[in-house]
């Protein structure tokens, strides 16, 4: 969905898109001002969605450790919001493996023995991607497909806030049971179990 969808379809559903099949003008009444908040509205559910029930998870290789005695501090990526498997080391040899002899440190650095050769990929939820200043109406949210609408439930609801309690009841309800419905099931990952005796 692109911004532009979201903001038209956050105007239908507080009836302010259209009168007698025509678009209002931003001239009208406050309708300018009501545009002008949804951008805000759409990065702070951006950030909420992806910190609760739609997590986005990525991958990314760690580089340019610093040396810290016999260990090695790799920085997080900017975007890490939490650490979601840990990491994945490419041994010299082609194979990949769970490693899990990594210590976090202060939220933001990991710490690696620094006799463990190889290349370590680190797996993560990430914060959203999103643009300060009003977005082009062409630009894609960097949300996933099945909760767009929602995002669009939750920025409709706080416009209408202020104006209609009944309204805001109404969204701000529907937004919450998408929410519900997009909650994560736990994965179980199979593999090899090590424990303290090698």
């Amino acid at each position: 969905m692109t911004y532009g969808e979201l903001k038209d379809f956050v105007l239908q559903l507080l009836n302010r898109y259209s009168i007698a099949g025509s678009t209002i003008d931003h001239s009208y009444n406050d309708q300018a001002d009501i545009i002008g908040r949804i951008p805000a509205l759409v990065r702070d559910g951006l950030h909420y969605m992806a910190t609760t029930c739609r997590r986005l998870r990525e991958v990314a290789p760690l580089s340019h450790p610093e040396k810290v005695g016999a260990y090695l501090l790799y920085q997080l990526p900017d975007d890490c919001y939490q650490l979601c498997g840990g990491l994945l080391h490419l041994q010299p040899d082609g194979d990949v493996t769970r490693y899990r002899r990594y210590r976090l440190v202060g939220g933001r650095q990991l710490l690696v023995p620094a006799q463990d050769k190889g290349t370590f990929m680190v797996e993560y939820f990430r914060y959203p991607c999103v643009q300060g200043g009003i977005p082009a109406d062409e630009d894609f949210l960097d949300c996933p497909p099945e909760a767009q609408t929602a995002l669009a439930y939750y920025v409709a609801a706080h416009l209408a806030m202020e104006d209609n309690n009944y309204l805001h009841a109404a969204l701000h309800n529907e937004f919450e049971m998408k929410m519900l419905r997009l909650q994560e099931g736990q994965l179980a990952e199979c593999g090899v179990v090590e424990d303290v005796y090698g």
